[in-house]
């Protein structure tokens, strides 16, 4: 009878973890996941303080069952706590369905009798826990993603207002958005806001920013001044970029061929006396000094498809294209940055060398060479961080990055 017994268990398969991960990679999934299953840090402790009492090969074969078969008063001495604070992280740990208790009548744990913590019921719930980590993660990218839109309309809002209040005093208009402007949350108190929350300041913020550029165009154009996305006369696209001024000449052979996809070579390159190269994040940043000599329908053509969908939306109620500023380009580029599998850091570190203006072009040529069929961009990531290395040389000549665009664009 013990003989057939024995048998029958050497033919039972446990609950395993997904091929590739251990057991400390199982733990790192709980911790990651432990606040969504109400679990707080000193029972994550034990929890951890138990399962580090498991043989790490029982999490993987399916032969064997891991389970701890430490005492209350043992993991108590181990976690420096009191048994009485191991039993009540134990009825958290159970509550969450991350443990199992199986003692005998009094309470006692022994491996020779099959007593102890079992971790089976988590390991079951293995693909469930990776879901709420990814979960986790989009939300947390989102967040990122939201802190740094709401950067970007602080820069130009913050860079717009300063030229309102200078060209028109303290008006009624600028009063009132000066006055939202004052009421913005920091950028610490946007760290602990809901995703909801920041959602809802961002639309805010950027509607503010919308309005305060629309404002300084309409006043800017009742006392005469220069329309930024307006010119008496357009040839065609190849002239109203030859028209930027600019000393360095530009390889007109192979501007409109598509870049190549090494890195190294990804920017096209200019002498550095382009006056676009001396713009730095010193300058009014909601100002552009391409869009002052380009009208911005010229661009529409020339971005991709996604690039577009963003710009198009941004446009809609707002009276056409030309009614675009630079701030909606560099929103639209922001969209894409996650969409191009582009890291946060490389966008950050174009920004602080070029300006807001530069890493937003740089974004828009990168964005529509992407998609090219013949050399596609193998790392846009990579692409971005050469541009801003040929702009930390002097050699970035983001005009003739347009011109391949429109010469490209005008071939096909």
């Amino acid at each position: 009878m013990a003989e057939a017994i024995l048998e029958a268990r050497q033919h039972i398969s446990f609950p395993s973890l997904p091929q590739g991960m251990e057991r400390d990679g199982f733990v790192a999934l709980i911790d990651a996941v432990a606040p969504l299953l109400g679990v707080r840090s000193a029972a994550l402790a034990t929890f951890r303080t138990m399962i580090g009492a498991t043989r790490p090969s029982a999490f993987k074969s399916g032969e064997e069952e891991p389970c701890c078969y430490l005492a209350q008063s043992e993991i108590a001495k181990k976690r420096k706590v009191s048994p009485s604070r191991i039993r009540a992280d134990e009825v958290q740990l159970v509550a969450a369905g991350l443990i199992e208790k199986r003692t005998m009548g009094n309470g006692a744990r022994s491996g020779f009798v099959g007593c102890g913590v079992y971790f089976s019921v988590a390991i079951k719930r293995c693909q469930e826990f990776l879901a709420l980590r990814e979960g986790i993660e989009e939300g947390r990218q989102q967040h990122a993603k939201l802190r740094g839109l709401r950067s970007i309309h602080k820069k130009h809002l913050k860079s717009c207002l300063a030229e309102l209040i200078a060209e028109h005093g303290l008006a009624a208009e600028v009063q009132d958005i000066a006055d939202a402007f004052e009421a913005w949350p920091s950028a610490d108190k946007l760290h602990r806001m809901s995703l909801e929350e920041l959602e809802a300041h961002v639309a805010e913020a950027d509607a503010l920013c919308t309005a305060a550029l629309d404002l300084l165009q309409a006043m800017s154009e009742t006392h005469g001044g220069p329309h930024e996305n307006e010119r008496s006369y357009i040839q065609d696209t190849t002239q109203d970029f030859n028209e930027v001024p600019c000393n360095a000449s530009v390889d007109q052979q192979s501007a409109g061929k598509p870049a190549p996809s090494n890195v190294e070579d990804a920017a096209p390159s200019g002498a550095p006396s382009c006056r676009e190269e001396k713009a730095g994040a010193g300058d009014a940043e909601h100002k552009s000094k391409i869009l002052t000599n380009i009208p911005i329908q010229t661009f529409i053509p020339l971005a991709s498809e996604e690039m577009r969908f963003y710009l198009d939306a941004r446009r809609l109620g707002r009276g056409g294209w030309s009614s675009l500023h630079l701030h909606d380009f560099t929103v639209a580029a922001l969209c894409r940055l996650p969409e191009l599998g582009i890291n946060r850091s490389a966008w950050d570190d174009a920004v602080r060398k070029m300006g807001v203006e530069g890493a937003t072009w740089c974004v828009f040529i990168l964005d529509a060479k992407a998609g090219d069929p013949d050399t596609p961009i193998v790392s846009p990531g990579g692409y971005l961080r050469a541009m801003t290395r040929r702009h930390e040389e002097g050699t970035l000549n983001i005009v003739g990055g347009l011109i391949g665009l429109s010469m490209r664009q005008n071939a096909e």
